[in-house]
């Protein structure tokens, strides 16, 4: 219906994407939102009032986990609006004082992002801390994040990247990018091992069976993906490149 609307001119592509991702909310999962492990800004308990403030210069979010001794042992979370107003008012900052660190909302990893929306309305929250099965924490969520998937660029047009377009045939993309969007950036239906991956660093792995390496390649559905970077056995950038047509129905990988 909503294919044929936009054939017909009563809704315009932009609509027609919005209600696409909308839809998606009930099958993509809470992963294909968050914001890795490696990319959260943290604070332990006992950080002194000097390493805080250095940390909100460094790593400016709005909000931010605390921690007892390690990521892994969240006790709340803290808002950057209520250390502004500390640092305002010339007074010191210490996260033992109950007052600053807010109840956290925990999450499972298997979680879909419609079931994140009801959380968020549930407990009136705008942010969440991820585990998964092994009670380690895998990522953070915002509502941003999730209406981000929903409107895009008109949410967060500031925001860098994950997919910058080089010329017709080549992509330049992050490796934390959600399945769902590099499909449709690349007109492609689905990619081989769906389910087992949400990430386009996930989906070179399966591929590969490994933990990929700079220059390691993977060829399907009429594409190349090549590992550009990899930073501590993150994949940061991956060039996506369209082959020839006699190479486009090829699968294989190389290393």
């Amino acid at each position: 219906m909503m294919e044929a609307g936009a054939v017909a001119g009563v809704l315009a592509a932009r609509e027609q994407q919005v209600i696409t991702n909308v839809f998606e909310l009930d099958t993509r999962t809470v992963g294909s939102a968050m914001s890795p492990r490696d990319r959260i800004a943290f604070f332990l308990r006992d950080d002194l009032d000097s390493v805080i403030r250095l940390r909100i210069a460094a790593e400016p979010f709005s909000t931010y986990p605390v921690c007892e001794g390690d990521i892994d042992h969240v006790v709340g979370y803290v808002d950057a609006k209520d250390l502004f107003q500390r640092v305002l008012n010339s007074q010191p900052i210490s996260l033992a004082d109950d007052s600053l660190v807010r109840k956290v909302l925990i999450v499972p990893d298997r979680l879909t992002l419609s079931e994140v929306l009801e959380q968020f309305r549930q407990v009136h929250g705008d942010f969440a801390v991820i585990f998964n099965e092994y009670s380690l924490v895998v990522g953070v969520v915002t509502l941003k994040d999730v209406m981000s998937t929903v409107m895009g660029d008109l949410v967060s047009p500031l925001d860098e990247d994950l997919i910058v377009k080089r010329d017709e045939n080549s992509w330049q993309i992050d490796g934390v990018t959600p399945i769902e969007d590099m499909l449709r950036a690349l007109g492609l239906d689905h990619l081989p091992h769906a389910g087992e991956y949400e990430t386009l660093a996930g989906f070179l792995m399966v591929m590969l069976r490994r933990i990929p390496r700079r220059t390691d390649s993977v060829s399907w559905g009429g594409y190349k993906f090549e590992v550009l970077d990899v930073d501590s056995y993150r994949i940061d950038q991956v060039m996506v490149s369209r082959l020839p047509e006699a190479f486009a129905d090829t699968a294989f990988t190389s290393g």
